[in-house]
This record gives structure tokens, sequence and C-alpha cells, in this order.
């Protein structure tokens, strides 16, 4: 079983949704698997800003996640509301980027047969 494959992180942010810890349109990312391995990549779309954001572990069979936002080719200027709506907005990208870090560290201990530490 590859460490991240497409089914299984759907199968997170299914998992994410359904506990309401936070909102945004996140889905997984169509990737070429890479030695037979999924790398694991979930997009993060913003409402309230032109920058993309992504969320990827940092390699392969490591637990440990990043929330990445790329250059962003304009300009963006908003008002206070705004504001506070992209802070929600980045706040749930950090919420689901713990999540699937904690479901990473899970997910491996399992697969060593071994129960993770709480």
């Amino acid at each position: 079983m590859p460490f991240r494959s497409k089914d299984l992180l759907q199968s997170w942010l299914e998992e994410f949704a359904a506990s309401g810890a936070g909102g945004g349109t996140a889905y997984v990312a169509d990737q070429e698997p890479v030695d037979g391995v999924d790398s694991g990549l979930v997009i993060f779309p913003l409402a309230n800003a032109t920058t993309s954001v992504y969320l990827a572990p940092i390699a392969v069979g490591v637990p440990d996640w990043r929330v990445t936002f790329e250059a962003q080719p304009e300009v963006t200027e908003l008002s206070p509301e705004d504001v506070y709506d992209l802070c929600r907005e980045i706040a749930n990208a950090a919420d689901l980027c713990a999540f699937l870090q904690r479901k990473s560290v899970e997910h491996m201990a399992q697969l060593a047969g071994e129960v993770p530490s709480a």
C-alpha cells in the first residue's frame, strides 16, 4: 500500500470535513506516483487571496506536513472584513495541516504494527 495514496488522503479530507473542524474546499491533487508511491498533495484554495496554497508532506515516509504559499502574481487589496476572512481561511489550512500530520503519524504506526503515543 502506498504511504499516501490519493484514496487515503481523500478519506482523511472527508474525515476532517465530517468533524466540522474547519471550512474550505481542499482536494487531493492528481499526481503521477514517484517510485510507485503517491507523494500526497492537497490543494487548499483561498477565496480571499490570489496566491495558491497547498499542503504536502515534507518527504515520502515522513509524517511532517507543511503549508506552502506560492508567489502571488498580483497585489491583493482587502477590506478589514476580507482580511478577517483570509485569516480564518489560513487558520483552517493550519488546522487541516495539523490533522494530516496526526493522521500520517497514526498511519505510519499502523503500518509498523505499533500503537501511536498520545
